[in-house]
């Protein structure tokens, strides 16, 4: 307090003690001398009591100073008040910390509409998948920052032959009509997967194993050989047996449990809306029961557009907070938007050109598929093709995982070296034309890829790189029914353009055994080597991680051997979110669903509450 302050203050009790002295020595007087005769004695009995005066005695302060003291005093308790109430405002503030609080609604736009929101056939549509990892859950789960970890699941083990998988699950997971998730729908589910008449798209990978339950929380699964990837498989979304099997087979596809689904999942079909076109928007709901904890946002809805370019246009108009996925071309578009954030992770997927060498006696010369390896600038094509949203690969076992061959022997970028490479095999330039020829045999290639931008412009980069080695090349653009219907189906393609897409373990045999060379597998190079089939086989019944990657590693030589394929890069999936949700954790993703893997820890409304 400053000394004028303090002066002001004595001067004021001075004069207390001079006015209580004068009214001592007065006998009589009238009302008014009395009244302040009782003020001063009432402050005298404060004083004699040696205690703080009471709320009745002080009302009588105010009649024994003057104006100019009142002032003062008013002005004193004024700063005392407002000093007192900043320095609890301030103590209040500084003990307590901002955390997640329950509610707000996001809204997101999928491409694609709902089908089948039916784990068992969720994995050919990314909205049907998308849908039922929102709405299902698995024994097993995919977390995008640990990896695989149990679901419904509490534990499990694994025999010591890699045959046997026994399941304890957990007794608090309840599904969304209320009642308990039991290991009657662990069988059900993959007895369903497993029958032929449902046709499920996942029974090729359940053939040949038993399920049985063991105790009231435990099932086996009995194999009749080790299959490392087999843990991964079990990220498969659970049914509820109770609802489903009383169904017939060939009924599942149609009933409506498909498209309102009951599930165990982080949320609860609430409602859907539907026009003369189809399904136009579902509205989940938290589900409060959540055993893993309830998700925090009150409300999810999901809207549906035709294709990414129409969803987009919404985004920008701001009929949807978020999208489903972002086509490079169109990410840069976005980036600088005040209210979203954009993820990119990295898939478990690589882009390649696969050569069909039973189709084409150019691309059966080894040669040409040597000089087109050594003629591609993978950084340029990522660049120009993607905006650099990718990651140079040369192998089809990526960084990160089992097998992953930093110093495998790859064909470097060497324009001179490939354009001698096709001059010692005898293909020739003539005078005057930038077109290669073998006798009468142009150096004439065409690409077959789908109409994605992402794909047709890396079939424009590749046809600029490969002209300056005198290939003369053709972009074929197939649709989607084409593809299934007769490019992979007859394997009516010289070069195929393509990506191809690891589950949760990087198991190579799809892509690279001899046994899937012909539809509906997806060795699109017709790559049959006997040795390679063996190391396929041998990483996948084989428990020691470091004899599995040592046979990973050898057969990626093989293939590197015989200029199969060329490896450009690993793609990443783009998707938006508005930044008012927060603690969104997405660093990388097996499929696109993944992006809702911590889901739950997602949150809008914040609080305040003391530490």
């Amino acid at each position: 307090m400053s000394q004028g302050k303090t002066s002001i203050i004595t001067r004021i009790i001075k004069r207390i003690k001079h006015n209580a002295r004068s009214l001592f020595k007065q006998k009589s007087g009238g009302a008014k001398k009395a009244d302040i005769g009782l003020a001063m004695e009432q402050v005298i009995k404060a004083r004699e009591t040696q205690t703080f005066p009471s709320l009745a005695q002080l009302v009588h302060l105010p009649k024994l100073l003057t104006a100019t003291e009142k002032q003062i005093a008013l002005v004193a308790i004024l700063t005392i008040i407002t000093t007192g109430s900043v320095l609890g405002f301030q103590y209040f503030n500084g003990g307590r910390v901002e955390v997640a609080s329950i509610g707000g609604v996001y809204t997101e736009g999928f491409i694609g509409f709902p089908q089948l929101i039916n784990p068992l056939y969720a994995s050919t549509s990314d909205a049907d998948n998308d849908l039922a990892h929102l709405i299902y859950s698995g024994l097993m789960r995919y977390d995008s920052n640990e990896g695989l970890v149990p679901d419904l699941a509490e534990s499990y083990t694994v025999s010591e032959d890699g045959k046997t998988y026994t399941f304890n699950l957990r007794d608090d997971a309840k599904w969304h009509d209320g009642k308990p998730v039991q290991v009657d729908d662990i069988i059900f589910t993959f007895t369903a997967i497993q029958n032929p008449e449902y046709r499920s798209p996942l029974q090729i990978s359940f053939s040949g194993i038993s399920i049985k339950q063991t105790g009231e929380h435990t099932v086996v699964f009995e194999l009749s050989e080790p299959f490392n990837p087999f843990l991964s498989l079990l990220t498969v979304g659970i049914l509820p047996s109770h609802l489903w099997q009383d169904i017939a087979p060939l009924n599942v596809a149609v009933t409506e449990l498909n498209k309102k689904p009951i599930g165990s999942g982080p949320f609860t079909f609430e409602k859907l809306e539907k026009d003369s076109k189809g399904i136009r928007s579902y509205t989940l709901s938290a589900n409060r029961d959540f055993y893993r904890g309830s998700p925090k946002i009150d409300s999810f809805i999901v809207k549906f557009y035709t294709d990414a370019t129409s969803a987009t246009e919404a985004l920008r108009n701001q009929n949807i907070e978020g999208i489903s996925y972002l086509p490079p071309e169109v990410v840069t578009d976005f980036e600088n938007d005040p209210k979203l954030n954009i993820f990119s992770p990295a898939l478990h997927q690589y882009n390649a050109v696969f050569f069909n060498q039973k189709n084409s006696v150019v691309i059966e010369d080894d040669a040409v598929r040597k000089a087109l390896a050594g003629s591609v600038d993978r950084i340029e094509l990522i660049n120009e093709a993607l905006g650099g949203r990718g990651k140079v690969t040369n192998s089809f076992i990526l960084d990160g995982m089992i097998g992953a061959y930093p110093d495998l022997v790859v064909p470097k970028l060497d324009l001179a070296d490939a354009n001698k490479t096709l001059e010692d095999a005898g293909w020739l330039l003539e005078e005057g034309s930038p077109i290669r020829k073998k006798g009468e045999q142009s150096l004439s290639i065409q690409i077959s890829t789908l109409g994605s931008e992402e794909f047709v412009k890396t079939a424009e980069v590749l046809k600029t790189q490969w002209l300056k080695v005198g290939a003369d090349i053709s972009i074929n653009i197939i649709s989607n029914t084409d593809f299934q219907n007769n490019t992979l189906r007859n394997r009516e393609y010289d070069i195929l353009l393509s990506g191809e897409l690891y589950g949760i373990d990087p198991d190579p045999y799809a892509f690279w055994h001899s046994s899937q060379t012909n539809y509906p597998g997806f060795n699109l190079s017709g790559f049959s080597n006997r040795k390679a089939d063996e190391f396929i086989e041998q990483g996948r019944i084989d428990t020691d991680p470091e004899k599995r990657a040592e046979a990973y590693r050898a057969l990626q030589d093989l293939v590197i051997e015989e200029n199969s394929a060329i490896f450009l890069y690993q793609p990443t999936y783009s998707f938006a979110l508005p930044k008012k949700l927060q603690n969104v954790s997405v660093s990388h993703i097996i499929s696109p669903a993944d992006r809702f893997s911590t889901i739950t820890d997602w949150y809008i409304k914040t609080k305040k509450i003391f530490e």
